[in-house]
């Protein structure tokens, strides 16, 4: 369930338990309750009804007008006059309806009867009487102010959230068309090894490079690619690697567990592989890559360590490509990953641990 349908679905049952104790109000503040009348006195529905009729108009019309088009566009002048003269006018219909009632005549009556020192005109009198009205009217101000503002606060962190997103994948966007590029440096030197020497290799480099190309700008505009995908488009670099090694470099690619129906992010593994192919071979000592991806109780395990082999030149771009890598992972999979990299005089291991 998305945020605007959870915040809807709060607002819901916000409004739903805020009218149920509302509707229980007025039989504990509203004046003759069925506490001392039955409850089906005529004066009291008819108070009761009118009341709540007053009241829940006065809500909405706080809540949807009085509050966006008086009080958030700082007249509050105007808006606390209509307040007032909205309580005003709930105090005399409540008056008109109930007070002068012939009901409330002969109530009085009867009370003066039992008791000749009663005297309804007394401050006590009106005081109680007036009480429960007053105290229902404040609770729906109460209620419909806060729901507002309550409202008000799902709706900015609606938008925050929204515009932190939609800042997150311009941020991806720009990583991965970071990686586009970087790649396709890399690969081609490959493809130029081949060319200087003649070799008869040449033409199937350059199909598997096509193939690979097409990959980085189709599957990696996706958010999330099979992994199946991945790891063939992985085999085909290794593939177009091999091509211009020798016999002196050994390498392992290998995968263990379930991949069938896993989903990850396009691109997480190859600027490590790159890395392994750059600095970790050597034309005149032996070296390996090894490189092994495995997929157990939910977790994405990868794994490349490489032999460290001196490098006479020392590119602008070392390290663009796992600085990149390394913020899509902190984007994609916050709290979800696990990045190790052990470097030392001989040996560079690259551990990362995803929980898709």
């Amino acid at each position: 369930m998305g945020l605007r349908q959870k915040n809807f679905a709060a607002q819901i049952i916000l409004n739903i338990a805020a009218w149920a104790i509302f509707f229980m109000l007025p039989f504990v503040f509203l004046p003759f309750s069925p506490r001392t009348t039955p409850l089906q006195s005529n004066r009291f529905i008819s108070l009761l009804i009118t009341s709540n009729v007053i009241l829940i108009t006065f809500y909405y019309l706080n809540r949807w007008w009085l509050i966006p088009r008086l009080l958030a566009q700082k007249k509050t002048f105007l808006y606390i006059l209509t307040i007032v003269l909205y309580l005003l006018f709930y105090m005399a219909v409540l008056y008109f309806v109930f007070v002068l009632s012939d009901e409330t005549k002969q109530y009085i009556q009867a009370q003066l009867l039992k008791n000749p020192k009663y005297k309804p005109q007394s401050v006590r009198f009106w005081t109680g009487f007036w009480a429960g009205p007053l105290s229902l009217f404040m609770l729906a101000f109460l209620f419909s102010s806060s729901s507002k503002v309550i409202a008000q606060w799902f709706l900015a962190e609606e938008t925050r959230q929204e515009i932190s997103k939609q800042q997150l994948q311009t941020e991806l966007s720009l990583l991965k068309s970071q990686v586009n590029p970087h790649f396709l440096f890399n690969t081609l030197n490959s493809i130029y090894s081949l060319a200087v020497t003649n070799s008869d290799k040449t033409p199937d480099a350059v199909i598997k490079l096509s193939r690979i190309m097409r990959y980085t700008l189709e599957e990696s505009q996706n958010d999330e690619v099979p992994l199946n995908n991945e790891l063939e488009f992985i085999r085909s670099y290794i593939d177009l690697q091999q091509m211009r090694l020798t016999n002196m470099v050994s390498i392992s690619f290998t995968t263990e567990g379930p991949t069938d129906g896993v989903i990850i992010a396009p691109l997480l593994f190859i600027p490590f592989i790159e890395n392994a192919f750059k600095y970790g071979i050597s034309t005149h000592h032996p070296s390996a890559i090894s490189i092994h991806i495995q997929v157990v109780n939910g977790h994405v395990i990868f794994t490349c360590v490489n032999d460290r082999v001196p490098v006479a030149v020392k590119h602008e771009s070392t390290g663009t490509g796992i600085i990149n890598t390394r913020r899509r992972l902190e984007l994609l999979y916050p709290m979800k990953h696990i990045l190790t990299i052990e470097d030392n005089n001989n040996q560079y291991k690259v551990l990362l641990t995803i929980n898709l």
